[in-house]
């Protein structure tokens, strides 16, 4: 299997995620096959909203805020802002509400097979 890559440019084509006006998500690269240990890695990018809320997560997910900043609740109500240089991990069974006052954008891997949006 051949590595892959995708210029600083992809990020700008992120597609609206589930109908949520202010978030947009793609899977880019990552596991091509079903096989016992796949990760995925995503662009993930937030623009000014109300708070929204994905559904629960079913796999471990880490990430680092590539600009801006964004707004983190989960469900017991620990709350924390991220901003361009911090990393976060999100635990499988973890319900995440988020969002910002002004954008934000980061690059996520979960430990998953990349979704077919």
């Amino acid at each position: 299997m051949v590595f892959q890559i995708k210029n600083k440019a992809e990020i700008f084509k992120i597609p609206n995620f589930g109908g949520i006006p202010n978030i947009y998500f793609a899977d880019y690269l990552g596991t091509e096959q079903d096989i016992p240990s796949p990760i995925t890695g995503s662009w993930f990018r937030i623009e000014k909203s109300p708070e929204s809320t994905p559904p629960k997560y079913e796999y471990d997910e880490v990430g680092v805020v590539i600009e801006g900043e964004m707004t983190f609740k989960d469900e017991t109500g620990q709350t924390a802002t991220v901003k361009a240089g911090d990393t976060f991990f999100f635990p499988r069974g973890s319900t995440i509400t988020f969002w910002t006052d002004s954008y934000g954008v980061a690059w996520k891997c979960g430990a998953r097979l990349p979704s077919k949006l």
